[in-house]
């Protein structure tokens, strides 16, 4: 009886964080802006944010982009390179079509939040998904 009392308690905790793996993250536009210089281009800010645990599907930016972590802590990984692990107040950049192969929160208790910089040409999505083994 105390096994199954022990392993309820543990279902309780381990499924919320399970389920928020599979949920897309959040994301809100900031700002959408067409830009004079360079002509046909804009410029798209926007947060990204990850419950307890959750991973991002594997995709590519089509522009640059640029990355301030809000809140949290953040894993990613784009082709070819390593994990990189990134705290409050740290920053990335993402060259234009690389593979984003990871994105996670690794702590299955708290959130996390980015501030999303990135250069788009008219038209083109934030991001495009890759397909598995496309990468």
């Amino acid at each position: 009886m105390r096994l199954s009392r022990t392993f309820a308690c543990l279902l309780c905790a381990v499924l919320p964080a399970l389920a928020a793996a599979h949920d897309a993250e959040k994301v809100v536009t900031l700002r959408d802006q067409p830009l004079a210089e360079p002509p046909g281009y804009r410029g798209l800010m926007l947060t990204v944010s990850f419950k307890p645990g959750q991973v991002s599907a594997p995709h590519v930016h089509p522009g640059p982009v640029f990355v301030y972590v809000l809140e949290g802590t953040v894993q990613t990984q784009l082709e070819g390179g390593p994990v990189e692990t990134y705290t409050v107040g740290q920053s990335w950049y993402e060259p234009a079509n690389v593979a984003h192969v990871l994105a996670r929160n690794p702590d299955p208790m708290r959130p996390a939040k980015l501030l999303v910089w990135e250069l788009l040409k008219d038209g083109e999505p934030v991001l495009k998904p890759l397909s598995p083994g496309a990468h």
